[in-house]
């Protein structure tokens, strides 16, 4: 059983306002602005909400999960919420932050220890994760060019390979 299937993790399909509201969302001058507005937000929700509403997943239908990584420097636990892409059975988080230019600092600390703890809709799950290959990486891109169009942009904007990163189970239980 992979990582998708532990935690019910489902995909949706945007309707026509998350879509509208996604193209507004990717617009560069917008994203990095918004991303660091709805960031502490969608914390916010996740922890009220035992990881069942955030603003991304509702307003513009990204999958999004609460990833907990260890600090690479300081050893503390640190919450990110993410879109999760589909790979395989898997889950994939891409370091875009938006398309600033700088990679995330939770990509620093998935490198020097590549565990961490997802939420998703009240499931919690223990993850091993990886730096996604050379081989998937193109394709991680397009299933979240399915999700979010924006992520395209994001690539346009940089002048290195985003990191992705590949999340699987490691063991799962309820909030």
């Amino acid at each position: 059983m992979g990582l998708q299937q532990d935690i019910g993790y489902v995909a949706r399909r945007p309707n026509a306002v998350q879509r509208a509201l996604q193209r507004i969302v990717a617009i560069p001058a917008l994203s990095p602005i918004l991303s660091r507005l709805v960031t502490p937000v969608d914390r916010a929700l996740h922890r009220m909400t035992s990881g069942r509403a955030s603003v991304s997943s509702g307003a513009i239908a990204f999958p999004t999960i609460l990833l907990a990584t260890t600090g690479a420097r300081t050893g503390e636990s640190r919450s990110t919420p993410l879109a999760a892409i589909p790979c395989g059975d898997d889950l994939a988080v891409i370091a875009s932050n938006a398309g600033t230019g700088k990679i995330p600092g939770w990509a620093y600390n998935l490198r020097a220890n590549p565990t961490a703890t997802i939420s998703y809709e009240g499931r919690v799950a223990a993850v091993a994760v990886r730096e996604a290959e050379v081989s998937e990486h193109d394709e991680i891109f397009a299933a979240a060019n399915r999700i979010y169009p924006g992520y395209a942009g994001y690539r346009e904007r940089v002048d290195y390979q985003i990191p992705v990163f590949v999340l699987s189970s490691a063991e799962t239980r309820d909030e």
